[in-house]
């Protein structure tokens, strides 16, 4: 939909982002019915968030990934995990060769038709692509709440938010269905993390929303969440939840 993760800061993103819950990974696994021997796609994977939680419960993943700085970081902290360059809408597989997808915090970036249609033919008839979404509960935090209202005027105020700005805030509730898969079930974990408070402006700044804004917006932004977080304790405790909506094929041929 237009942005390039390139623009962000790769070490960044892998070290200030909060990841997503081992419990919401057991499930997954547990609810797609896959074991050690399935083929297991983290598309988008940028530095590897999801890709980890598979590997530490000893499943191999194929991480497809189309930021070349993003794919250089993610080799290098997961060396194990077959890393490639491809896109949701053209991915390197062959008609029903994949048991799994999962997809980290990226979804809302697609092009939504092609990109399930594309899911769709690369599952097997059973098969299963499961959208992670990484939440934080901001609204439970004062000073949180203030910077992440400053974050969404900010944006609103652009010339015109991006689509995928849209898109990300949909999937807030997903739909009960889409074409080609079984209704949708969605869970929640609650996923607690850290970051140094002297470093919440460049979290924001890996975020896409922040990272696509014109300059001066950008600049200004994070220069204002660096003043609101000054007078914070050094480390801020997160409280969010890892969202997943599991999606399974329908078994009908693909057209």
């Amino acid at each position: 939909m237009g942005f390039s993760f390139e623009a962000v800061h790769a070490l960044d993103y892998e070290d200030l982002r909060p990841g997503y819950a081992l419990e919401a990974v057991r499930w997954i696994v547990e609810r797609a019915g896959v074991d050690r021997d399935a083929v297991v796609v983290d598309l988008a994977a940028g530095t590897g968030h999801l890709s980890r939680r598979f590997v530490e419960l000893g499943m191999p993943v194929v991480a497809v990934e189309p930021a070349g700085n993003l794919r250089r970081v993610l080799k290098e902290r997961l060396p194990a995990v077959r890393t490639i360059a491809g896109v949701a809408e053209r991915m390197p597989f062959g008609d029903g060769a994949v048991d799994l997808v999962v997809v980290g915090n990226a979804f809302h970036h697609f092009d939504e038709v092609p990109a399930f249609a594309e899911l769709r033919r690369i599952l097997t008839p059973s098969g299963a692509a499961a959208l992670f979404w990484a939440r934080s509960n901001d609204d439970r935090d004062p000073a949180l709440a203030a910077i992440q209202r400053v974050v969404r005027e900010t944006v609103d105020r652009a010339d015109r938010a991006p689509t995928f700005v849209h898109a990300y805030d949909a999937w807030h509730h997903p739909p009960e269905r889409v074409g080609g898969f079984g209704i949708i079930e969605r869970r929640s974990f609650p996923h607690r993390y850290n970051v140094p408070s002297a470093r919440l402006a460049d979290l924001y700044a890996t975020s896409s929303d922040v990272a696509s804004l014109p300059e001066p917006d950008r600049g200004a932004l994070l220069a204002r969440i660096r003043e609101l977080t000054r007078h914070l304790p050094a480390t801020l405790e997160i409280a969010g939840s890892s969202d997943v909506d599991l999606l399974v094929r329908d078994g009908t041929p693909s057209p």
